[in-house]
């Protein structure tokens, strides 16, 4: 997009919320998320499931030679690296259809030099990594990416029939006494969220930083995406539909559990129908690179917008072996160490 006062190009900074042209310095400002701008949502059952919507702006798939992941960028960007494996790209010389249009985003607000020193901050608690990972310059260069999720609002009504457990003192002992038991449940799912990047559903790493709710989420702008690449879902709506009512059994059991006011439940059998399934399709801002030590390769994630941020890193033979020796000659020094372990393993706000 060009400037309306010199016609130079701007781009997105997440740290004014808007869109800034280097040359002469105006600053055109986007919906902030405390401004709480309504994100609507859509009906699931009338939801396009073609794979030509337009985002409102043109983007050009790029896709990696080794991994596999296909990026859409702005058409003048140029794609140096891979955010995922940190291999070279191969731009497409077709035009990438967009996909279903999003219609929230979560707009980059920790800019790369907050992640870059905060890894470094952080990285030097890694004391099981070699020293060399440790406090060298390892992290490679940082990528700002759109990582695509759906949402899921419907009312839900589930019937139940199982055994429940009741706990009841008996001396210094507890012991459950079962009863069987069935029933119905209603409840209304609130923006439950399931990954449309295949390469992410199950990446801890992933899931260890992101954390998101409605009063994040800002109406889609295609402006927030200047200057970003965003990943292509992988995941469809349908797909994520049936993930995200797989993962609501459990819920669903919790809830049969609590209204029996029982302790546990087994063999619980339990059928559950859904009305009025609306979804978001939301893009959610994560900084993406792979530090490269010794010939292998130790991803970086961290959140574009709560500051959270956790990495695989190498670890010391010599240090893990060390530490187990301390551990086993000084047991009371063992809750010290893994407490401050727990306290590294991924740094926070």
């Amino acid at each position: 997009m060009k400037c309306i006062n010199c016609g130079g190009e701007l781009r997105y900074d997440p740290a004014s919320f808007g869109l800034v042209c280097d040359y002469c310095g105006a600053v055109k400002q986007l919906h902030r998320p405390e401004e709480q701008a309504v994100v609507g949502e859509l009906d699931f059952n009338t939801a396009e499931r073609d794979d030509g919507r337009e985002w409102g702006l043109i983007r050009r798939g790029v896709s990696c030679r080794e991994c596999g992941a296909v990026t859409l960028y702005d058409p003048n960007q140029i794609a140096g690296s891979c955010p995922y494996c940190g291999s070279s790209m191969l731009l497409s010389a077709e035009d990438t259809k967009s996909g279903i249009a999003p219609n929230g985003v979560i707009p980059f607000s920790i800019s790369k030099e907050e992640v870059i020193a905060k890894f470094y901050k952080w990285n030097k608690w890694a004391l099981w990594s070699p020293e060399e990972f440790r406090t060298g310059k390892v992290l490679g260069n940082l990528v700002g990416v759109y990582i695509p999720f759906w949402t899921f609002d419907a009312d839900s009504v589930s019937t139940y029939n199982g055994r429940f457990g009741y706990d009841r003192s008996v001396g210094d002992n507890t012991r459950t006494d079962w009863y069987n038991r069935s029933g119905a449940v209603d409840v209304f799912v609130d923006d439950y969220s399931v990954c449309g990047s295949r390469r992410f559903t199950n990446d801890k790493l992933l899931k260890s930083v992101i954390a998101f709710g409605p009063n994040d989420v800002v109406p889609y702008n295609p402006e927030a995406l200047m200057g970003f690449a965003a990943e292509k879902y992988s995941v469809g709506i349908d797909e994520a539909w049936n993930m995200a009512r797989f993962g609501l059994r459990k819920r669903m059991e919790k809830e049969a559990c609590w209204r029996e006011n029982a302790d546990h439940y087994d063999k619980l059998q339990i059928s559950t129908e859904y009305s009025n399934i609306r979804y978001k399709y939301v893009l959610v801002p994560v900084w993406l690179t792979a530090c490269r030590y010794k010939g292998q390769v130790y991803n970086v994630v961290a959140s574009g917008h709560n500051g959270r941020g956790n990495c695989k890193r190498p670890v010391s033979v010599a240090k893990i072996v060390t530490l187990a020796i301390i551990v086993a000659s000084f047991p009371t020094v063992s809750f010290i160490i893994m407490m401050i372990i727990a306290l590294i393993m991924g740094w926070g706000k």
